[in-house]
């Protein structure tokens, strides 16, 4: 009874002292912030965008090409009592002749992660620790079918955008774009998946979707290349014609402070 009585007050004391241990975080010598837009209020980076967009029905397609200006306006809180900063995107003409607010998204860092807030849909752009290979569910957040109010997909990976996996390549890699060379930038590849991509058989089903986005340190995003589209073909009879739906969007650091 007594050596019973003594394994229970040992018991006892392993647990007290556990429970009162003090826990230390390691922070990275590297913060995740360090390869996103610097988060001060006036902080801005100009981007050229290119965007493809189909029409006629999806027959034809055009590339239409702007500038696009993400400015740090405004350091909050969000409803968790987390520091957030709101982003607002101006586009322009490619001469930038005049900038018109076209949307703004919110940006929420931590040790852990970088989560953006765009049109409601809640993305984790960047996680820790930033090792090349490392992987993460970026878009968990995300409902099913995000943009069925755009674009009525009908492939799995367009849809089903929950379950993409998020994975660091060409870790601390130089860079050049535009004419510019970074030292040191990290790829995210968030989904590299197609089907029957080029259209050699013009009778069968194609989709294309590709996401893809490189940050240098103390800059931010400075290359994005993104593709969501699909091929329909013809019906028997060609009583509906073949067409496509989705977009294609590229975006090209030009400047910032």
């Amino acid at each position: 009874m007594k050596i019973r009585l003594g394994l229970v007050c040992i018991l006892a004391l392993v647990v007290a002292l556990t429970n009162c241990k003090k826990t230390t975080y390691n922070y990275p010598a590297n913060p995740l912030t360090n390869y996103f837009l610097p988060l001060q209020v006036g902080k801005y980076a100009i981007f050229r965008l290119d965007s493809l967009n189909f029409y006629y029905y999806g027959q034809l397609d055009t590339v239409s090409s702007y500038l696009a200006k993400d400015s740090v306006e405004q350091a909050t809180v969000d409803n968790s009592g987390q520091p957030t900063w709101l982003v607002t995107r101006y586009l322009s003409d490619t001469l930038g002749t005049s900038w018109v607010p076209s949307q703004t998204y919110r940006v929420t860092p931590s040790v852990q992660k970088i989560e953006v807030v765009e049109n409601n849909l809640r993305f984790i752009k960047l996680a820790f620790p930033m090792d090349e290979g490392y992987s993460w569910t970026g878009n968990t957040y995300l409902p099913t079918n995000p943009y069925q109010d755009f674009f009525v997909y009908s492939d799995n990976a367009n849809i089903d955008m929950g379950l993409w996996n998020y994975t660091y390549q060409n870790v601390n890699t130089p860079m050049t774009v535009k004419g510019k060379n970074y030292d040191s930038t990290v790829t995210i590849l968030q989904i590299n998946d197609s089907i029957n991509v080029p259209i050699v058989i013009d009778t069968i089903f194609g989709t294309r979707t590709y996401w893809s986005e490189t940050y240098a340190k103390h800059v931010g995003l400075v290359y994005r290349h993104t593709e969501m589209w699909e091929y329909q073909p013809p019906t028997p009879n060609h009583t509906q014609e073949a067409y496509k739906i989705g977009f294609k969007l590229t975006m090209q650091l030009i400047s910032h402070n």
